[in-house]
């Protein structure tokens, strides 16, 4: 019996040293610049740059394009105009936008903030490229809404909405979406939205920005919050609805854009929270586009 023990263990004996070679170069394998580690997630390089060398606003929010190559944010925060819409009287006093790792700069007069939380991103010429919406505000004429675009390698001002016309009244942007599907996005905001409440949309082309119909006692804010998510677009069977409250808060109402106009197409019954998201209070159809125009800081 022992005879055959040892008959097996010098027969094994060259595949048995064969197999101790094998793990102990595989364990001592030096890494070596062809194998390299994995590569570095440039979001977060870019963040920390954004971090680093920005003065941060209070919540510190910032825009990231779905494909991860646009970031854009509010920095140098200012309390230079006293409205406090949103609570804390620290507005935007820049805007930075990063565009596949190049940043972008531009630096207000000292008359203007953006009284915003941070700016939204969409294509809004469709061209192929993200154009950045802010809400800017003059210090005696209120708020107005300005889209900057990336132009022969500058960031420039593309499209505006004037100001208000009188210090301390602002407004908040509803959606940005080709609404009625005729290939120029449509944009839809609430100015005033704390007294009388004027819902408006115009289409967003060079220049300035004409409205082109507008109904009255509808709100997306309340005075001193952070939220500014009460509205949600919608779309079914290639029609899209977007939703506000009014102004009284007991019911929420759906509108369709067509032919220059809006035109009410659901009304309903329900008590808002303006302190939370439109879009976790009701249970709407195929909602569409929350991240473009939904800005929540609790």
């Amino acid at each position: 019996m022992l005879k055959g023990i040892l008959f097996y263990i010098i027969k094994l004996y060259p595949v048995i040293c064969l197999l101790l070679i094998v793990a102990c170069n595989k364990e001592n394998t030096p890494i070596t610049p062809d194998r390299p580690s994995p590569p570095v997630n440039i979001s977060n390089a870019i963040l920390t740059q954004l971090s680093e060398n920005y003065t941060q606003l209070p919540e510190q929010a910032i825009s990231i394009s779905r494909d991860n190559r646009v970031y854009t944010q509010y920095t140098n925060p200012t309390e230079r105009y006293n409205h406090r819409v949103m609570g804390d009287g620290v507005e935007g006093g820049a805007l930075v936008v990063v565009v596949d790792s190049v940043f972008y700069e531009i630096e207000l007069a000292d008359n203007y903030v953006f009284e915003d939380v941070r700016p939204r991103l969409f294509d809004v010429d469709q061209d192929g490229q993200l154009e950045i919406i802010t809400i800017r505000t003059e210090t005696t004429q209120g708020a107005g809404i300005m889209i900057y675009k990336i132009i022969n390698n500058q960031l420039e001002e593309y499209a505006y909405v004037p100001e208000i016309g009188q210090s301390n009244r602002w407004l908040n942007i509803v959606s940005i979406n080709d609404l009625d599907e005729d290939g120029v996005v449509e944009l839809a905001w609430i100015q005033t939205p704390h007294i009388g409440g004027i819902l408006k949309v115009a289409k967003i082309q060079a220049g300035e920005l004409t409205v082109l119909d507008e109904l009255s006692e509808y709100s997306n804010h309340g005075y001193g919050d952070r939220n500014l998510c009460l509205s949600v677009l919608t779309e079914d069977n290639q029609e899209k609805i977007f939703y506000v409250p009014t102004q009284d808060r007991t019911q929420i109402i759906g509108f369709k854009y067509q032919n220059d106009a809006l035109e009410i197409v659901s009304e309903i019954d329900q008590l808002v929270d303006f302190s939370n998201p439109l879009s976790e209070q009701y249970d709407f159809l195929n909602p569409i586009s929350i991240e473009d125009n939904c800005i929540f800081v609790e």
